[in-house]
């Protein structure tokens, strides 16, 4: 018997390929594996294959739509000229449900010279949305944060506060939120409300053909809450806790950290200056380095009243009060986020402080959350070697010198505000008040005991790879699971793992691709994939390489068995 020399598993259904008289059938979706059980909802856009036609070349025609009737304005997007049975989307969908499908697939056959043409196959029917355990779920976190469960796919989240005067969300790419509003120049309430939802890439060109509205967000969670629990005072802010995925504690070997984490602290004494007198709490800034001594600067976080500060892509420094008048008006409002610049601010040796959330600190003026996006994630450390460092220094508030502290009329001091650091992170540091943590960008993972790979059988079907090494006769068809923070992919191609010559590559925002390998290209191949965080510092948004996966092509080969 001639069987191909590819270690595969075939999919179910009939066997024979049908005659392209008839239309294809056997159309279904998948998300790493043709042969993987069907869903009830898929979390993104899955993939798609069929059983072919009997004859020898032509290509498909693929289409999606919001009606099994295909009519032209509920198409979303079309395909032709496939050259396989099977097609990998590259395109974000809404998120739809109906009853029992709101969306719809179908597929026919075109011979190469155009005049057979088959009717279009059944109607495929699916249903695109969160899956019911992706709802964020809050988890443990230390006072002054929040923390949720990551959700995958998801590459940032929004976070909610109700209690907070006209709330709007602020996004951030890590799982923690710190509580700075209900902390800063005020006494917290003794519990927090909050909510989160997941927020997904849409790139600017995936535009659909009939024009419907795309959602980048998750569902919103149920309503959380976090009591305000009371700390002792410490003579200094003294670190208790590294937080994200990961929850580092004093005296224990540091984490990896897969998101940037968030900072804890015992809380201190409010740094009071003598013409300003109390302003409602202590302040803080967080700082990250590179060394243990706390020199080389990476990171320079906000000034919190929390004892707690994690990094916001959006709404993230607070517009400070910047005199007299002001502290009064904010010590005496409601609990409100007020976005905007810090005012004057510098360290202790008297140079301007610039925090890296300023990049997405300009108040809204319409209400919604600010469109600017801080680079706030920090690059990988060379985990488990290397580290990162932080430490927190105390803030306190204090009067232009220049002018008097109060007025002859007895009203309060119109003289300006300015923020200065009271301690050099150095000294923190070097006293003991410092916590090292590591930070890696995980590689995509693109297999699961076997790499997620299928492609094309000699008879056309599409097939499921089962070896650690796949063998496809033509066309495979790689995917992998979304990276955490990643809102693109780069593939590579190289006919060797080592040295690594790139032969082919591209950018997709979906999560498979077809690679580019016919029966022309009989042999083995490697490939790789990585995922892009814009998140991340310039020059450093590209993640780590998946580990390198063989594939062999055989093309028109067979082997003999018995």
């Amino acid at each position: 018997m001639l069987v191909p020399s590819a270690s595969a598993m075939i999919l179910s259904g009939p066997k024979p390929p049908h005659s392209p008289s008839a239309a294809p059938h056997g159309l279904h979706a998948f998300l790493l594996r043709p042969d993987e059980a069907a869903q009830p909802y898929y979390p993104r856009t899955p993939s798609f294959a069929w059983n072919p036609v009997a004859a020898q070349g032509g290509t498909y025609d693929f289409e999606l739509a919001t009606s099994r009737t295909f009519s032209d304005p509920s198409v979303l997007y079309s395909y032709s000229k496939l050259q396989i049975p099977a097609v990998a989307v590259a395109h974000q969908l809404p998120w739809m449900t109906g009853e029992p499908y709101a969306l719809w697939a179908h597929v026919r056959w075109e011979s190469a010279n155009g005049k057979i043409v088959t009717p279009w196959s059944t109607p495929f029917g699916f249903n695109l949305r969160w899956t019911d355990d992706d709802f964020p779920q809050q988890e443990p976190a230390p006072p002054g944060l929040i923390r949720w469960k990551p959700i995958e796919g998801a590459t940032a989240y929004q976070v909610l506060y109700p209690q907070l005067h006209e709330s709007t969300p602020f996004e951030t790419s890590t799982n923690v939120a710190d509580e700075r509003e209900f902390y800063t120049f005020k006494s917290p309430p003794t519990t927090i409300t909050w909510r989160v939802r997941a927020v997904r890439y849409i790139a600017g060109q995936d535009k659909l053909k009939n024009g419907l509205p795309i959602q980048e967000f998750g569902p919103w969670s149920r309503l959380f809450s976090s009591p305000t629990s009371y700390q002792a005072e410490t003579s200094t802010p003294t670190p208790s806790a590294t937080v994200s995925d990961k929850w580092d504690k004093p005296g224990r070997t540091p984490a990896a950290h897969e998101l940037t984490p968030g900072f804890a602290w015992t809380p201190s004494p409010p740094v009071v200056d003598p013409a300003i007198g109390d302003v409602g709490s202590s302040l803080y800034r967080v700082y990250v380095f590179s060394d243990d001594h706390c020199v080389n600067q990476i990171f320079t976080g906000s000034i919190v009243g929390s004892p707690a500060f994690a990094p916001r892509m959006t709404g993230g420094t607070l517009q400070l009060p910047q005199d007299m008048t002001a502290v009064a008006a904010w010590r005496g409002s409601a609990y409100s986020r007020q976005t905007g610049s810090e005012g004057r601010a510098v360290d202790a040796t008297g140079l301007t402080v610039q925090p890296n959330e300023a990049a997405g600190s300009s108040a809204p003026t319409d209400g919604t959350p600010v469109d600017a996006v801080a680079q706030v994630d920090l690059w990988d450390s060379g985990w488990p070697t290397g580290r990162f460092y932080w430490t927190v220094v105390p803030v306190s508030a204090e009067l232009d010198g220049t002018a008097p502290a109060a007025t002859t009329t007895g009203k309060p001091s119109t003289a300006a505000i300015e923020y200065h650091d009271t301690a050099l992170p150095q000294d923190q540091c070097e006293a003991g008040f410092g916590m090292g943590f590591g930070k890696v960008s995980a590689p995509v993972v693109t297999s699961a005991g076997t790499p997620f790979v299928s492609g094309l059988a000699p008879d056309g079907r599409v097939v499921a790879s089962v070896a650690k090494v796949p063998q496809v006769h033509d066309s495979p068809l790689v995917a992998w699971r979304p990276a955490v923070g990643a809102t693109t992919y780069d593939i590579e191609l190289s006919r060797q793992r080592y040295p690594w010559k790139k032969t082919w590559s591209t950018t997709t925002a979906a999560t498979s691709v077809v690679l580019p390998l016919g029966t022309n290209s009989v042999g083995t191949w490697w490939y790789r994939v990585r995922g892009f965080n814009p998140e991340l510092p310039a020059g450093a948004q590209d993640m780590s390489w998946s580990t390198p996966v063989r594939i062999k092509v055989t093309g028109d080969r067979f082997v003999l068995v018995k």
